[in-house]
């Protein structure tokens, strides 16, 4: 009968969207923030399909950064978080203003070291594996799979954070096919400052529920991580009427990101995957981007785009010396100011009609007026994987592609970008499934999600 058809037409249409958020994760591994992509270029040519990851990566900020918890989630790793500062670095007095600036990356940050002295941000990930951030959202899978087996409600907050403390405190495991599959660790290099500070809050002796960031204290924590890792959560309750799914959402992503533009997102994102889950099955390609786009410009209506450009958020840092020397006040309006003016759904139409260029579109330092930035922060990139979404609608794989292509944070804005794609075309429409390292795994993962559904 009609209801029966319609499940199957919404489960395998919820299997796409988690394919999409897993593939458009791991195709961009390599190119992860390269801001320029001229070195991702140099480094990789033009990127057609899963690519492993070089060891080395002129942009990373991973000697840069630290991590001060006792709870061990870096595991092997540990010894790359060196954090250095210019401050304590005994170089520092001899140094030429020079040689302080070939240790800066282009967002300002000291690194302290040249680029040819820099690690890949996932140096230790494997051709077809996932981010750590990935792996979390297999986590939530996983868990929904278990919790909610027959159809029954069993999610708890304090039950996954139990199995996101687990997972995270793994050490990694020396067989090369338990890595591979990344079920027992991730065997990832970087972890978000997200992560590193709840765990730090976790080392105080805090309760889980209670280790979550806030962007007011953090600007990062308004990242599209965030929200990448809540899409498990609105594909398991895509049953449930919309304003439901965003408060199941918003819910879980608190438990990580305390976050105003998180939630922003998601209250868009749901809807859209919700509407896009219920539409049936079209005859053609065509046809399936029509409908996509027609949901994706409903979605937009609702948005307004960031007010600062993409060049602009990039040379206030750099003339910061980083976006740690730019005051909190003004830091919070860079991410909270909009271009009230005009709607997404029309900036993006102007810009597909006048034929921008994609890293006019969206970029960093290398064309003059990007109009958007590739950095991880959710006005911005969540406006990004709209466009490719609309202007790519009957294309997946180039939608994909090309957001490996611009650079930035290329590997969460692929996830839901791939997560928008997959619940519009469903499973045999996302490319590279059969390139995913844990593709096995990964499939009965989803099955077990999508079982849950009633």
């Amino acid at each position: 009968n009609s209801t029966m058809s319609m499940s199957k037409v919404i489960k395998e249409k919820v299997a796409g969207s988690l394919y999409g958020l897993l593939v458009g994760d791991a195709v961009a591994v390599p190119g992860h923030w390269y801001y320029l992509p001229s070195k991702l270029r140099a480094d990789y040519g033009e990127i057609t399909g899963m690519v492993a990851p070089k060891k080395h990566h002129p942009e990373s900020m991973v000697q840069g950064m630290s991590y001060s918890g006792t709870v061990n989630i870096l595991h092997d790793k540990a010894h790359l978080y060196s954090g250095h500062n210019l401050k304590k670095d005994s170089n520092a007095a001899s140094m030429t203003k020079e040689e302080e600036a070939e240790r800066r990356d282009d967002h300002g940050n000291y690194v302290g070291k040249k680029e040819s002295e820099r690690i890949h941000y996932h140096q230790s990930l494997e051709k077809g594996q996932n981010t750590a951030n990935a792996c979390i959202a297999r986590l939530a899978m996983r868990y929904i799979g278990s919790a909610n087996s027959g159809c029954e409600d069993r999610y708890h907050p304090e039950e996954y954070l139990d199995c996101l403390y687990n997972y995270m405190t793994s050490t990694p495991p020396k067989d090369s096919a338990k890595i591979k599959d990344q079920l027992v660790a991730h065997n990832d290099t970087y972890l978000d400052v997200y992560l590193r500070g709840f765990f730090t809050k976790a080392s105080e002796g805090k309760a889980l529920r209670d280790c979550a960031m806030s962007q007011r204290d953090v600007w990062s924590i308004g990242s599209i991580d965030g929200v990448a890792m809540c899409v498990p959560i609105i594909a398991a309750y895509s049953y449930e009427p919309e304003w439901y799914i965003i408060g199941r959402a918003i819910e879980h992503a608190h438990l990580t990101h305390k976050s105003v533009t998180v939630t922003a997102v998601i209250s868009v994102l749901a809807p859209l995957l919700r509407e896009l889950y219920h539409t049936p099955t079209l005859a053609t390609s065509e046809d399936t981007a029509e409908a996509l786009r027609g949901a994706l410009d409903r979605a937009m209506s609702k948005m307004s785009p960031p007010k600062v450009t993409g060049r602009e958020l990039r040379d206030s840092y750099v003339n910061s010396n980083g976006p740690g020397g730019i005051p909190k006040p003004a830091k919070w309006k860079q991410h909270m100011d909009l271009d009230t003016t005009v709607t997404t759904k029309e900036l993006v139409h102007k810009m597909i009609d006048d034929d921008m260029n994609d890293e006019d579109v969206a970029g960093w330092s290398e064309r003059p007026e990007s109009r958007l930035s590739t950095a991880c922060y959710c006005e911005h990139t969540f406006t990004v994987a709209l466009y490719l979404a609309y202007k790519y609608a009957g294309d997946p794989t180039a939608a994909l592609l090309r957001n490996v292509m611009i650079g930035g944070h290329s590997t969460s804005r692929g996830a839901v970008l791939g997560s928008i794609l997959g619940a519009a075309y469903g499973s045999g429409g996302i490319p590279f499934k059969e390139d995913l390292a844990a593709e096995e795994s990964i499939g009965k993962e989803i099955a077990d999600l999508v079982s849950t559904i009633t």
